[in-house]
């Protein structure tokens, strides 16, 4: 087993994987344990089912249903034979009693806005697991692990929808060649963008604005660092009103103006 912590300045995480696996249920199947000693992260990608802690409320899950299963509590899961359940499931152990912290003592579904990002993953876990490389494995159930962390527990399916529009806003303003502005997602979206706002701060934490504007000081951070184009023509393809509204924007976010961090390379 593999132990991996998280570099200094970041939460600090050390992961033991004990075992992994993608389970095809039969039809027939069903489930009961008494209790594991470690945590599963028990992920759906197929099928209708319902898992039951002993004492507690059936929980439904499908395609996106994630749920971490706490250490030492009985479980009982069964699913819908006509729609059988595909699941992926990691058995680890956080190493240090600060980490077992991070997610409490509770079973906590989540519902994955893009279940193929942590089908991916974990997928990975179980091949680099099944390679012997161990240290691999544990890089990827980190990152699925946060993935679980930052998902929605609601069941709210607006919610859900949600994720799914902001990611793809997120995605545009990365990766469009001219800055997309919010009155252009209120057009493809058909919602105000008041609303588009509202819920874009809600699902990122940061407003429409600052992220766009994070998102084009990087674009020009790059554009200055690995291209020889005029100050002015950066400014007009991010969507910036003239070179000396973009040259002041760029000093109050990087400190510096952009000549001097084009010097710099």
């Amino acid at each position: 087993n593999c132990i991996i912590e998280k570099k200094k300045g970041t939460p600090g995480m050390k992961l033991k994987i004990n075992s992994c696996g993608v389970c095809d249920c039969a039809p027939e199947w069903q489930w009961h344990t008494s209790g594991f000693p470690d945590y599963d992260l028990w992920a759906v990608f197929r099928g209708f089912g319902t898992i039951r802690p002993t004492g507690r409320e059936p929980i439904d899950v499908h395609d996106g249903s994630c749920i971490l299963l706490t250490p030492d509590t009985e479980y009982t899961a069964w699913h819908d034979p006509a729609h059988p359940l595909l699941v992926i499931t990691v058995h680890f152990d956080f190493e240090s009693e600060a980490d077992h912290r991070i997610y409490g003592e509770l079973l906590c579904k989540k519902q994955i806005a893009y279940p193929q990002f942590l089908k991916d993953l974990l997928l990975r876990v179980v091949s680099h697991y099944n390679s012997n490389d161990k240290r691999t494995a544990s890089v990827y159930l980190e990152a699925a692990l946060e993935e679980f962390t930052h998902a929605d527990s609601a069941e709210d399916s607006l919610t859900g929808v949600w994720q799914r529009i902001v990611s793809e806003i997120c995605t545009e303003l990365d990766t469009a060649p001219h800055m997309p502005r919010l009155a252009d997602f209120a057009e493809k979206y058909n919602y105000s963008e008041r609303y588009i706002g509202k819920m874009f701060a809600q699902i990122k934490k940061i407003s429409f604005s600052d992220y766009a504007q994070n998102s084009r000081i990087g674009k020009a951070k790059t554009l200055l660092r690995l291209t020889d184009t005029p100050i002015a023509k950066i400014a007009e393809e991010l969507g910036f009103c003239d070179a000396c509204h973009f040259t002041k924007n760029f000093r109050k976010n990087v400190g510096m103006s952009p000549i001097s961090y084009r010097k710099q390379r």
